[in-house]
């Protein structure tokens, strides 16, 4: 009720929905399930702002491999989990439309910046710490598009200029749909 009301009095498009992630690579400390991930909240907000665009801040999956890469390398990263990628897609299925996974970027070439400084610890060159560090970003950004479901689609997108998008918010096209509640 409360994300309804916000949104038909302010007429955001996008709304960021606290359902228990967090930014950085410790969210967690042990597997998140309903108790502390609370996707069931995404789907009832989703259930009242159909067409509301939807956000989940800090939703890095911290990839068990890439913490096992930074620690095999001398780091010193205490174990974490961060929000499985199963549970970004189930909100995707409920009006999720961006998801933030900075700090899993961020761990992919960390973890390759790590390995090449302890491989090669007379290495100076930072393209040579940034191919492979980019290599691994690639990797992971591609394994994300396509679990997301937005690999292959750049030709799909049509791009609206920024006075026809001002046109359409002015004229109310682009208001949000708000249902209404259920009975209790």
């Amino acid at each position: 009720d409360q994300a309804a009301d916000f949104v038909a009095r302010t007429r955001v498009d996008a709304l960021a929905i606290a359902c228990g992630t967090s930014h950085g690579a410790y969210k967690f400390s042990r597997r998140p399930d309903g108790d502390i991930l609370a996707i069931h909240v995404i789907e009832a907000i989703h259930a009242r702002l159909p067409d509301t665009h939807l956000v989940m801040h800090g939703s890095s999956s911290v990839p068990q491999a890439l913490q096992d890469m930074i620690n095999a390398h001398g780091g010193e990263m205490p174990q974490t989990w961060g929000v499985p990628v199963e549970e970004i897609v189930r909100g995707i299925r409920h009006g999720v439309r961006k998801v933030n996974i900075d700090t899993d970027c961020r761990l992919a070439m960390a973890a390759q910046f790590r390995k090449v400084a302890r491989e090669k610890p007379q290495e100076f060159d930072p393209r040579k710490f940034l191919i492979p560090a980019m290599a691994e970003l690639e990797s992971l950004c591609r394994e994300r598009f396509e679990a997301f479901g937005a690999a292959g689609h750049a030709q799909s997108i049509d791009v609206i200029p920024i006075d026809e998008m001002a046109r359409r918010y002015m004229s109310g096209a682009l208001d949000p749909v708000v249902t209404a509640a259920e009975a209790a």
